[in-house]
Order: C-alpha cells, then structure tokens, then sequence
C-alpha cells in the first residue's frame, strides 16, 4: 500500500448491504457468514432459514422486512454486516443504519427496471457521504456483457463505476472471472475458494483494455500514474491498490466486483476488498462530526424488541469503550445504564463484557432510547450527530381490541413497533 491511502486500515468495521429489491443481498450476507465460518453452511432464501430473514413476518413475505446485523471475522478482523431491506417501503429502515456505517456494499444486477431504486439508494449514499463498493450480483445469468450492463447502470451514480474484474468465459458460459488489478484468473468453484489460473490467450486482449480503462480512471485523481500511463510505463501494483483504496475512502469511484452470491462466487474477492481498502471508524467519527477527546460516543442505529432480552439498542460505538453497566448521557441531558452488552448474528445475540471504538452491539434495557439518538459519557451529553425525518404517512387505520381490558397491552405493543421502526407514528 503507498502513500495516497495511508495504509490499510485495521479493527472493526460496520459494513451496509443495500440494493434494489431482490438483487439478492440477503443471499450474500449468507454467503458471506458461510464463508467466514459465521454459520456452518449457507442456506438459499426460499428455505426460510436464512440469518437475515429470521422474522415471521420476513418468512412470510419471502424478503426482508427489517435491517437485520449480523457481526464475524474474516482473517481476524471483525466485520459487522447489515442487511437492509431493498423493497420501497421499508427503505426508510437503512437511514439511521447508514449514518453509522463505514462503507456499503450495494448489490445490483443487470436489470434496467431497477434503475430508478439504484438511483435512489446511491442518492442516499452520496448525501451521507458513505463510500461504497457495487457488487454486480447473478453475472452467471446475464445476458448483457458486463461493460454494457456497467453503461446501462452509470446514470445511477454520481461518480464512475470502476470495473475491478471481468467475467471469464467458456463456451459462452461464465466460469470465473480477472481480477484487472492483480491481473490474474479466477475459476469458480461452487461454495468454495476460486482457484487461481493463467488469463487464458483468448482473453488476454480483453483484460488489457479493460485494465488500461481501470488505470484511466484511477489517474484522474494521480499525477503520477497519469504521466506512467502517458510514458507507456507500467506502474507498480501497489500503486494501483493504494490509488483504489484511496479513491473508494474519498468517494471518487465506485469499485465493481463481480460475483453469483447464490453459489458463493466471487465473496472472498470482495470480503479482500472490504478487508484492503474500506475506511475505518475514524473516518466515520469524522463524516458526523463526532467530537474529539477521551470520552464514548455511541450512536444508535435500530431499536429492537425481543421476547425475551427486552429492547436492545443496536449501536456504534464511534469512540471510547462501553461497560456492562456503563452510565451514558442522552442529547437532552437524561442517563441511562447500559444493562447487557450483546454481539449479534441475527436473531441470536452473545454476551460481551465491553465493546471498543469500531464495535457494533447491542445495548440492553435502555429504555428512554430512541433509534438516530447519540449518546455519550461526557456529562450532560453531547449535540445530535444525526437527525433523520419518517417519510410522512400515505396509509391509516384505527385499531380497537375485541376485548376493552387489552386496550393497555395494545397499546403498548403498538408503541414498540413504532420504536422499531420509526416510519409508523401511533396517535
């Protein structure tokens, strides 16, 4: 790694997965945590038994319903992953989950239909200022090739989308793919590690071009490597990664990796790049403004009510170091105490003793907790990091129990639903 980026950057990261309905990111997060040993074996959607869509509400419609978290390690670095839900009305979900993130991995296919709610979520991604990498999911059933399909999908995104692989083929049949960096093949192996091979003769031609088309973009943000490519000077693959890196930290380009995350293809390249070039939590503590010093700042991306555990505040922990029992100040000058501490993986949670700068957890009993809210241990708290409006109401019904006595625990139960999800308001 050179001197652009500054390094590769180390600890925990909180990563987004957003995309269109059905482009196929609960199926990635599966992939992802089967290949990262997070879960023995990766399970398809229609099975009802998948991580993310853990819900019986999720079951029953086939899709996701709710950002679902779920934290592992992948070459000892822990990375949390959130599910987001692609379909238009439970989109608003993703707001206070992307403020907190450090980078998204936005999952597209080549489907012009889903433009205009690409458009949107690269909207959204650019207001926030989220770097992100786009994954351009199901190449094995496309029939456009992938230059094309990138042509058709660019007018969704305010910067270039910068192809980082190309697909490899045989018989008209994609088996792998080129990595135009590392300027090595890949051949797809069905739930497993690709295996590294030769760029095929045939498609040597092909990857020069789209290489020399990667390098262009890359040196519109490099003097040096402008007058390499001018002088007809072959740079330094570190040069080229460092330059990758810094440009995805600043927001300049998009990378595209390519992949079928049905069958696990094309995961461990963009799990490496997640690994390599994603920023950290200091550049997120940046993006919001965090204030600088030694005290924890927490920012609360979900609310979640479970049967059993009671309301978890799912956070970031953006600075400092949160205790079991830990005493933290809201924006209105309130405390609560931390009771619990929990990692998640989906619905099931593990108990930690404290969580560091860069953890995402799930803090238990903080019942005054609202999703968005910034809390901290600097006495009388600190400002709003993130302020965020529900999208106002298009659909209204009243509801009354069969029974006046359960009037109260209607109520109440109404209440937690709208504290989960902050788009539905109770009067």
């Amino acid at each position: 790694m050179g001197t652009r980026a500054g390094g590769r950057r180390t600890g925990p990261k909180c990563i987004a997965i957003v995309g269109p309905f059905a482009s196929g990111k609960t199926t990635l997060l599966e992939a992802i945590l089967a290949r990262t040993g997070a879960i023995p074996r990766q399970n398809p959607v229609s099975s009802g038994s998948t991580v993310s869509d853990h819900s019986p509400e999720a079951r029953a419609h086939a899709m996701s319903v709710e950002a679902t978290f779920a934290t592992t390690e992948f070459m000892r670095e822990q990375l949390t992953f959130v599910d987001c839900p692609g379909s238009i009305e439970f989109a608003f979900e993703a707001e206070p989950v992307l403020a907190a993130c450090d980078a998204a991995v936005v999952v597209a296919e080549a489907d012009e239909k889903k433009i205009p709610a690409l458009q949107l979520i690269m909207r959204k991604l650019d207001d926030l200022g989220v770097p992100r990498i786009l994954f351009l999911n199901k190449v094995d059933k496309a029939i456009a090739g992938v230059r094309d399909t990138l042509k058709m999908l660019q007018p969704a995104s305010s910067v270039p989308l910068l192809l980082r692989q190309i697909p490899l083929r045989k018989d008209g049949v994609v088996i792998g793919s080129i990595d135009l960096a590392l300027e090595r093949a890949y051949v797809y192996r069905e739930y497993a590690e690709s295996q590294v091979a030769d760029i095929p003769s045939d498609d040597k031609a092909r990857e020069l071009e789209a290489r020399f088309s990667m390098l262009e973009t890359l040196a519109d943000h490099d003097d040096q490597l402008m007058e390499q490519l001018l002088e007809e000077i072959e740079p330094p693959k570190d040069a080229i990664f460092d330059d990758l890196a810094a440009d995805l930290r600043a927001g300049a380009v998009t990378p595209v990796l390519i992949g079928t995350a049905e069958k696990g293809n094309g995961v461990l390249r963009l799990l490496k790049a997640i690994r390599h070039d994603a920023p950290d939590i200091e550049a997120t503590r940046k993006r919001l403004g965090a204030p600088d010093g030694n005290q924890t700042v927490v920012q609360v991306m979900k609310t979640i009510h479970t049967a059993h555990g009671g309301k978890l505040s799912v956070s970031r922990i953006l600075s400092g170091q949160v205790a079991d029992g830990s005493e933290l100040w809201l924006p209105g000058g309130d405390t609560a105490k931390v009771s619990g501490i929990y990692k998640m993986l989906g619905k099931d949670q593990f108990k930690l003793a404290a969580a560091k700068a860069g953890d995402t957890v799930a803090l238990g009993k903080l019942d005054e907790v609202k999703t968005g809210q910034t809390l901290t241990s600097a006495k009388g708290g600190t400002k709003q990091l993130f302020t965020f409006e529900p999208p106002q109401p298009v659909f209204a019904f009243a509801l009354r129990p069969k029974e006046r006595k359960d009037e109260v625990k209607m109520s109440a139960a109404i209440q937690r639903l709208a504290e989960e999800d902050p788009s539905l308001s109770l009067r």
